[in-house]
């Protein structure tokens, strides 16, 4: 099957095909309304000309001005612009309304004589460049210059204006904030005073200095005595006295006086001690004497009972160390209670001189500060009050305004304005009239619009004298009309993916009245006839209005509506026609219902005995969107083929059309784009028109030939110099195969 409309559809939106459609698009809309770029040309190019000659001379006057940088110092810091858009802003600045009045006013009161003269001011910055152009219209040239002047010199005075203003401002802000600063340092001096009056400063520093050594000092008797009570704690009275015993040894290092005391306790500590050595000073002697001599020797007997009494004496001396080292420990710590209550009462009267020393250091700090801003605001009055004249950047008068010159266009430039305007306007009228206009003219528009394919393209014929388009004949000679039709009977015997014909009963519809359906069907039967040896049905379905029967000069009654009301045999209203194998049944009797009628059984049964009868059966329906006649019809064939007429169908009652018979489950087999200018780019059979006017040539070998030379030659073979093109001519088309005309290439 041929899919002429998506082979061409596929290219995307800016395809060549598209384009050209478009181009195409536009070209009969502009055909349709050629008025319209007529009348809207012809008026601007009146306006432009009225104008012309009606308007005063207009006179320019130019002025530049540049940014001069200065050289950064401490008192141009302190007026700054905004330097981001800094250009844009005094472009701005430059030709906005205060300026513009300032320098009307001036300019008036120089000149009472030019009050009230228009004057307009564009302000431009050249390329690359800190250069400001100024440029004033006027209609008398000697007030575009004074204009000029005095917008450069009223800017240049309200920038001063404005830093003068702005360095008023801050001074008075300052010299305000300056007042406050001398009454907080007056306060704080007031204060500073009464607290030396009520405090002696200095004996507060060295009243600090001596209860902070005193402080440590107690600290550290403290620290070592809860060390001392921690080790008592902690050691047995063996450790203890052993402790005490090498402390008394290593201090016997300071003098000779006590050198004689060393390694020597007094009271019970000594005792023991004592008693301790000679006890261990006797077992040894035993331990060494029962080595040789026996147990019951006097000397060890005696050395038993020395060890005995030296074993009770040192229990008898270690309770009374004891004693001792308890009453040394209840010594120590009422010694850490009274050094406990020492620190606490230093640690208050530090803490009562440090408190009175931070709001002294507080008071001088906060004096300070205070000070130091007041000096920095006093500086920043003084650099406000040099520097009002001073800036970053200044703008300055480059150029004065220059002498005024005419700036009134000829003739020829007004016109040529006009006509681009009215071109402009003119395009888009065009392209509002083609967007409300849902109509396409060329297949690449319809398959942007539909996804069911294009059975063929039916060109424009031209009617007879009387507003006829006669049927197609055996031997027609409007060879791309007829193609047309070929085309679309090619696409109906060879639909189906397993070669069988399997559209034997079709339809053909199509949404609106006038699109041509009737005259197509007509000829796609005759088409049908002239290249089979069956027979073809064609059948006028449209009950209402059906006129069929006029174009083949038959007899209108009796016919389908009979059949299906089961008045009449299907066989005896069939009519014959002139056309061999082409037979015909009218539509009857109009009844004004005739909707029933398809659904009754007689429609089946009809059908099914058509299948049979005839090759093909062809029925020309109602409008779909007039009645509901083709809708209920269409389920009941093998396939529909609706017609949308090129430039008179709306694509919306197309969809509609689809839309319903889709809702019946019909089978649409695809689209016929009737109407089609074969003058259009995407129309290939007029293309190709000299194709069926070529000569025809015998197919007969050509004699030998005699060169220049004298030798007999053979022509070259096709393919290589010459080329072989089949032809058709202008009569009925021979039984044999096509005759070849020979081209040079």
């Amino acid at each position: 099957m041929t899919e002429i409309g998506q082979e061409l559809g596929t290219g995307g939106p800016l395809s060549p095909a598209v384009l050209r459609a478009r181009l195409y698009r536009y070209t009969l809309l502009l055909r349709k309304y050629w008025w319209l770029p007529v009348l809207i040309l012809s008026a601007a190019l009146l306006v432009q000309g009225v104008r012309y000659f009606l308007s005063e001379p207009l006179y320019v006057s130019f002025g530049r001005m540049m940014v001069s940088p200065r050289i950064m110092t401490g008192e141009s810091a302190i007026y700054t612009e905004e330097l981001t858009n800094y250009f844009g802003t005094q472009v701005s600045l430059m030709q906005s309304d205060e300026i513009k009045h300032r320098a009307s006013n001036a300019v008036e009161a120089a000149l009472p004589e030019m009050k009230g003269l228009p004057a307009d001011l564009s302000v431009q910055q050249e390329p690359k460049a800190s250069i400001f152009v100024l440029k004033v219209t006027s209609p008398n040239p000697k007030y575009s210059q004074l204009f000029a002047d005095a917008c450069m010199h009223e800017f240049l005075e309200f920038k001063r204006e404005m830093r003068g203003e702005t360095s008023q401002k801050t001074v008075d802000a300052v010299a305000k904030q300056l007042v406050e600063l001398e009454k907080a340092i007056s306060d704080l001096d007031q204060k500073i005073f009464l607290f030396k009056q009520n405090n002696n400063v200095i004996f507060l520093q060295e009243q600090g200095n001596y209860v902070g050594t005193y402080l440590v000092d107690l600290s550290k008797q403290l620290a070592e005595l809860k060390k001392e009570s921690q080790l008592l704690d902690l050691m047995s009275i063996d450790q203890t006295l052993e402790r005490q015993n090498q402390g008394a040894g290593s201090g016997s290092t300071g003098n000779k006086e006590d050198a004689g005391n060393a390694g020597i306790l007094e009271g019970p500590q000594s005792e023991y001690i004592q008693t301790k050595r000679q006890l261990q000073r006797a077992k040894a002697r035993l331990e060494q004497l029962a080595k040789y001599l026996r147990p019951k020797h006097p000397k060890i007997l005696s050395l038993k009972d020395e060890i005995t009494r030296g074993e009770r004496k040192l229990e008898i001396v270690r309770q009374q160390s004891q004693e001792s080292v308890i009453e040394k420990r209840q010594g120590l710590q009422l010694q850490m209670t009274n050094l406990e209550k020492l620190v606490a009462e230093s640690e208050s009267k530090a803490l009562e001189v440090g408190r009175k020393m931070a709001e002294f250091e507080k008071m001088k700090s906060e004096k300070e500060r205070q000070q130091q801003l007041y000096d920095r605001l006093l500086g920043t009055v003084q650099n406000v009050n040099v520097s009002q004249d001073v800036s970053q950047f200044d703008v300055n008068i480059l150029e004065k305004a220059t002498p005024a010159i005419s700036i009134k266009p000829g003739l020829i430039r007004s016109l040529f304005i006009g006509l681009g305007m009215g071109l402009l306007l003119t395009g888009g009228i065009l392209f509002m009239l083609d967007r409300f206009n849902d109509r396409v003219s060329t297949v690449v528009e319809l398959s942007e619009h539909f996804t069911e394919p294009v059975y063929g393209q039916i060109p424009q014929e031209t009617a007879d004298a009387e507003g006829h388009l006669p049927l197609l004949g055996p031997q027609d000679t409007r060879h791309v009309y007829a193609e047309s039709f070929r085309n679309i009977r090619s696409s109906l015997r060879f639909v189906g993916g397993d070669g069988k014909r399997k559209n034997r009963v079709i339809l053909v519809c199509s949404p609106t009245p006038g699109d041509g359906k009737s005259t197509i069907t007509a000829n796609l039967a005759l088409t049908l006839s002239f290249a089979t040896d069956g027979k073809i049905l064609l059948i006028d379905g449209d009950l209402r209005r059906g006129g069929l029967h006029r174009l083949f000069g038959l007899d209108g009654e009796p016919g389908l509506a009979e059949v299906l009301g089961g008045q009449a045999d299907w066989r005896k209203v069939i009519q014959p026609t002139p056309y061999k194998n082409l037979f015909f049944m009218a539509a009857g009797e109009p009844i004004g219902h005739p909707g029933e009628l398809f659904f009754s059984a007689n429609c089946e049964n009809l059908l099914e005995d058509l299948r049979k009868e005839f090759e093909m059966t062809v029925f020309d329906t109602a409008p779909v969107l007039a009645v509901d006649d083709t809708p209920s019809l269409a389920p009941k064939v093998d396939g529909a083929l609706i017609v949308y007429r090129a430039g008179r169908t709306s694509c919306r009652l197309m969809r509609s059309s689809l839309e319903a018979l889709y809702s019946r489950n019909a089978k649409v087999l695809g689209i016929i784009f009737n109407g089609v200018d074969p003058k259009q780019p995407e129309y290939g059979y007029y293309k190709y028109t000299e194709y069926y006017y070529s000569k025809t040539v015998s197919r007969k070998k050509p004699a030998k030939t005699i060169t220049e030379e004298g030798k007999n030659t053979e022509p070259q073979a096709l393919g290589e110099a010459e080329t072989a093109v089949p032809t058709v001519s202008s009569g009925e088309p021979p039984s044999g195969p096509p005759a070849l005309t020979v081209k040079k290439v």
